[in-house]
């Protein structure tokens, strides 16, 4: 999520790949939808770098906290819905952290709470700490899902 102070700067080229990543879903959603499980680069379409994981799952009661200090997600739902808890990386109590993976793990609650449905997007940030694949309301469900992975430069 982008919150950020008002008079705080914004890096322009990294808010750029942000808005390409945003258009080159809504131009290209039916053919990512088609994309097999995995991982595909898109370094070309959205920046150096950038790259789409598709992925699947059922929805689970109690996922473990990310965040990713390389790279913005940029989280999209072809099938089912999931909840989301969100909380800013400041209020919660860092575990470990796998460079390799670009994987941190924490500890806390979270503060803010939302379903990701089919046809939304959802932009997380490096201090936006998430817990994915909740169910919602309506129940438990599978889903299939891509996240879009763009560099995150400061």
């Amino acid at each position: 999520m982008i919150l950020k102070p008002i008079k705080s700067e914004f890096n322009q080229n990294f808010h750029d790949a942000i808005w390409k990543a945003k258009n080159y879903i809504r131009e290209h959603y039916e053919d990512l939808k088609k994309l097999p499980n995995g991982k595909h680069l898109l370094d070309k379409e959205i920046c150096e770098g950038a790259f789409i994981n598709v992925t699947e799952y059922d929805n689970k009661d109690n996922p473990p906290w990310e965040s990713h200090l390389k790279y913005v997600d940029v989280q999209i739902i072809f099938e089912g819905s999931e909840d989301f808890i969100i909380a800013n990386t400041s209020t919660l109590k860092p575990k470990t952290y796998d460079e390799e993976t670009d994987y941190h793990d924490w500890e806390g609650e979270g503060t803010l709470r939302l379903t990701l449905s089919p046809g939304e997007i959802l932009i997380l940030l490096p201090y936006d700490a998430h817990r994915v694949g909740l169910p919602p309301k309506s129940g438990k469900n599978h889903v299939r899902k891509a996240i879009v992975k763009v560099p995150y430069k400061a």
